[in-house]
C-alpha cells in the first residue's frame, strides 16, 4: 500500500482493463471475469484505485509538447509536430492532437462499472466478524471501499469536466451499457453537464477525506479529498459563468462561482507557500490541493534544458508575448513604467519571470546561458530555442543528464493560488473589485493581492480601479501565476478572446553580444510562428467515428 499511486494505477490498468477502451465497447475486456474482480476486498480495491489512471496527463503530453505551445505563451522547438496542428488550423474530427473523447469515456465506464458492482460491497467482503482482528479488518476494509466509491464519483465528475471544457455538452452516462444494448445516446447541453458534475461533487463532499497526509507514510497522497472536490466545483462553475457558456451574462452564475471558490478558502486548510520556484518541484505542500505524482524520470529535463547542456534536445520555448506580460517590480506593465530599460529587459521585473523562464545571460546549472548566435544555447545549435527563451518552471535544474539521473515530478491539477484567482475573477464579475457581500470574507481585490504578495514574490498591491480594468489585471495575473499549467489555452476560449489572441503571430527576441559584455535585444525581429484561429475552434470537434456510430444522435459542434 506504500506503492506510489501513479505506478499502482498503471499496473492495475494493465492487469485489469484496457486503458483506452472505446466508450461504446461495453465489454469488460479484462484478464479476470467480473465475478473474480468484484469478489474480494483486494481486487475490488485495486480496480477502484485503477480509475485514477485516467486522470489528465501533464507536461509534454502532445507529441512531446506542452499544451502551452498551442497558446500565445510558447512555441515548440520542433516543427511539423502534432502540437502545431492546433495552431495552424490543420486539425479536425479526424485528426485532433488533443483527442480525449475515448480516453475519458473509458475512465467514466470504469467508474460506472466500479460503482455498479460495489453497491453491496459490505456483504461481499463479509468474512470473519467474530474475532477482534476480523472485526477490525472488516471495519478498515469497509471504510476503504466506501471511500473509493466516493472517489470514483469524484473522478467521474472530473472526467466529465475534461470532456465538457473541450466539446461542450456531452452524453452523460451513469450506468454500464451491455454489449447488446442500444445506447440511444444524445448530447446534454453544457449547462446540463455542468449541473450533473456539480450535483455529483455535492453528493460526495461530506464523504471524502480531508487529507491523506500521514496515511501509510504519505503513500496515499494523490487520492481525492474534500478540498479537491470543492476546487473542481469552483472551476466548473467559473467556466459555466464565463462568456463562452454564459452568453447572456447571467450575474447569478458568477455569484455561484464566487461562492464555490469561497468554500475552498473557508476550509482554512490551504495557503500560499513561500517559495514559488520550489512549489512545482515538491511532491506535496500546503498549496497543492490535488496533483498527480509521477515515477522518477528525466525526459522533461532532456526536452527543456538549454541545448548547450549535454543530453538536452530542446522543447518548450516561452514567447516574448508571455515575457512581456510580467510586470515591473513597480506593478506596472513594461509599456507604462518609465524605469523599464529594453536593453536590460529582465532587470527589475516580477520575480516570477525569473522562476518560470530562462533568459539570456542568466545563471543556470553553474554557468551563464548564452542565447545568441555563436553562444552555447543560441541560434545555430540543433534544436535551439526559436524564441530566445527556455522553460524553467517544473524543470529539475540539479539533474545530471550525463549520469542519466532521474527525479520525481508532480503535475498539479488544483492549487490554492488558482482558487484565489478564480474567486477574484468571479467576485469582480458579480460584485466589482471591492464589494464584500454577506457570506463572503474577501473582496476580489484582496484575493488578487494575496497572490501577488506571496513571500518571495512581493508584487505591489493592485490599487483602486473599476471593474473593467480590474478584469484585465486578473486575466494577466492568471497568465503569469499559472503559466504552463494548462489554464491559458482554456481561459482564452472561455473568455471568448481566442479569435483575437490566437490569430496573431508569436514573437521572440534576437540577442547580439557586444565587445564590452553587454547585449543588444531586438524585439522587432521576424515573428517566430504564424497562427490561425477560427470561431468554430472555441469547441473541439467530436470525433467523426463517434458521430457515425451514434447514427446522428450525437450532433457535431458547429463549423466542424
Amino acid at each position: 500500500m506504500k506503492k506510489h499511486i501513479a505506478l499502482l494505477a498503471v499496473s492495475l490498468c494493465l492487469a485489469l482493463t484496457a486503458c483506452e477502451d472505446d466508450f461504446l465497447d461495453r465489454k469488460i475486456d479484462t484478464n479476470y471475469t467480473e465475478g473474480q474482480v468484484f469478489s474480494s476486498y483486494t481486487t475490488i480495491r485495486n480496480f477502484g484505485i485503477g480509475i485514477y489512471n485516467y486522470l489528465p496527463q501533464g507536461f509534454d503530453r502532445i507529441d512531446g509538447a506542452m499544451l502551452a505551445s498551442a497558446t500565445d505563451d510558447a512555441v515548440h522547438t520542433g516543427v511539423g509536430r502534432d502540437i502545431q496542428r492546433l495552431t495552424n488550423g490543420s486539425w479536425g474530427p479526424f485528426n485532433n492532437p488533443d483527442e480525449q473523447w475515448g480516453h475519458y469515456y473509458a475512465g467514466i465506464r470504469k467508474a460506472n462499472l466500479f460503482l455498479e458492482k460495489t453497491v453491496g460491497y459490505k456483504n461481499t467482503i463479509l468474512r470473519d466478524t467474530i474475532t477482534a482482528d476480523g472485526k477490525q479488518a472488516y471495519q478498515v476494509q469497509s471504510t476503504e471501499l466506501g471511500l473509493l466509491r466516493s472517489e470514483a464519483r469524484f473522478l467521474r465528475a472530473y472526467f466529465y469536466f475534461e470532456l465538457a471544457k473541450r466539446y461542450g455538452g456531452v452524453p452523460v452516462i451513469t450506468q454500464v451499457l451491455s454489449p447488446d444494448e442500444d445506447p440511444g445516446l444524445s448530447r446534454s447541453s453544457f449547462e446540463e453537464t455542468a449541473d450533473f458534475i456539480v450535483s455529483e461533487l455535492a453528493a460526495v463532499d461530506a464523504e471524502l477525506r480531508e487529507s491523506w497526509v500521514g496515511v501509510f507514510d504519505d503513500g496515499m497522497i494523490g487520492r481525492a479529498t474534500k478540498g479537491a472536490a470543492l476546487a473542481l466545483r469552483a472551476r466548473v462553475l467559473l467556466y459555466a459563468a464565463s462568456p463562452l457558456h454564459n452568453p447572456s451574462g447571467d450575474r447569478q452564475k458568477w455569484v455561484a462561482a464566487a461562492a464555490a471558490a469561497h468554500q475552498v478558502i473557508a476550509l482554512s486548510q490551504y495557503n500560499l507557500v513561500n517559495n514559488y520556484r520550489n512549489l512545482f518541484r515538491e511532491m506535496h505542500n500546503n498549496e497543492i490541493i490535488f496533483a498527480r505524482r509521477y515515477a522518477p524520470s528525466n525526459g522533461f529535463e532532456r526536452s527543456n534544458f538549454p541545448v548547450g547542456f549535454e543530453g538536452a534536445v530542446g522543447g518548450t520555448n516561452p514567447s516574448q508575448d508571455l515575457v512581456n506580460a510580467y510586470e515591473t517590480k513597480n506593478g506596472l506593465s513594461i509599456e507604462e513604467d518609465p524605469a523599464y530599460n529594453p536593453q536590460k529587459p529582465y532587470t527589475g521585473r516580477d520575480p516570477r519571470l525569473g522562476m518560470t523562464v530562462i533568459v539570456n545571460d542568466s545563471d543556470y546549472k553553474g554557468r551563464r546561458v548564452e542565447i545568441y548566435p555563436g553562444g552555447s544555447d543560441g541560434p545555430g545549435r540543433p534544436r535551439a530555442t526559436r524564441t530566445g527563451y527556455y522553460l524553467k518552471k517544473y524543470v529539475d535544474e540539479g539533474l545530471d543528464l550525463q549520469q542519466n539521473r532521474t527525479s520525481n515530478h508532480t503535475w498539479i491539477f488544483f492549487r490554492y493560488a488558482e482558487v484565489l484567482l478564480n474567486y477574484a475573477e468571479a467576485m469582480n464579475e458579480a460584485f466589482g473589485p471591492d464589494q464584500i457581500p454577506a457570506d463572503f470574507t474577501l473582496s476580489a481585490r484582496e484575493a488578487l493581492n494575496m497572490v501577488r504578495s506571496r513571500n518571495g514574490v512581493y508584487m505591489p498591491a493592485v490599487e483602486v480601479m473599476g471593474q473593467d480594468a480590474f478584469r484585465e489585471k486578473v486575466r494577466n495575473e492568471r497568465r503569469v501565476e499559472l503559466a504552463f499549467e494548462e489554464h491559458r489555452f482554456w481561459d482564452l476560449r472561455r473568455w471568448m478572446i481566442a479569435d483575437e489572441v490566437l490569430s496573431t503571430p508569436i514573437n521572440g527576441v534576437r540577442v547580439s553580444p557586444n565587445a564590452d559584455g553587454s547585449f543588444d535585444y531586438n524585439f522587432l525581429a521576424q515573428p517566430v510562428e504564424q497562427r490561425t484561429f477560427q470561431d468554430y475552434m472555441y469547441l473541439y470537434p467530436i470525433p467523426r467515428i463517434e458521430i457515425d456510430k451514434s447514427e446522428g444522435r450525437i450532433a457535431q459542434n458547429p463549423g466542424w
